[in-house]
């Protein structure tokens, strides 16, 4: 009976944190090093990718207020960026979803571009 209980404990717990996996998407050092913007990219950027980042979700997402939900999916979308070796994103407006009458997801679309970054000069690169 205890290992039955257990067992059932046992799911709750993992059913409760693959929920919350779903609604938030935390930024990695990589993703938080993607610059993310409106605007086009310097035009020595290289195209690779067409991507889409997503936050919430129909169970747990009507708990996350708009402005959360949008951060969860530029998270997630800056974290795919960089996991392709991008660290410029041009996103579009985004878009909310609904399920049953509440917001409940984010996604914005947007295209990952891979720029050079600016060498040091030597004066940069002996400062300590």
């Amino acid at each position: 009976m205890i290992s039955r209980l257990n067992t059932y404990r046992a799911c709750i717990f993992l059913a409760a944190s693959s929920l919350a996996a779903c609604a938030s998407t935390a930024l990695s050092p990589q993703g938080a090093r993607v610059t993310v913007a409106r605007s086009a990219p310097p035009p020595n950027c290289t195209e690779v990718a067409q991507l889409v980042g997503h936050g919430g979700g129909s169970l747990i997402g009507s708990n996350i207020s708009n402005d959360v939900l949008i951060e969860y999916a530029q998270n997630d979308l800056r974290n795919k960026a960089a996991a392709r070796g991008a660290n410029y994103v041009q996103q579009d407006p985004p878009t909310l979803g609904q399920h049953e009458g509440t917001t409940t997801t984010a996604t914005i679309s947007a295209t990952a571009y891979r720029c050079p970054t600016a060498e040091p000069t030597q004066t940069e690169a002996a400062k300590p």
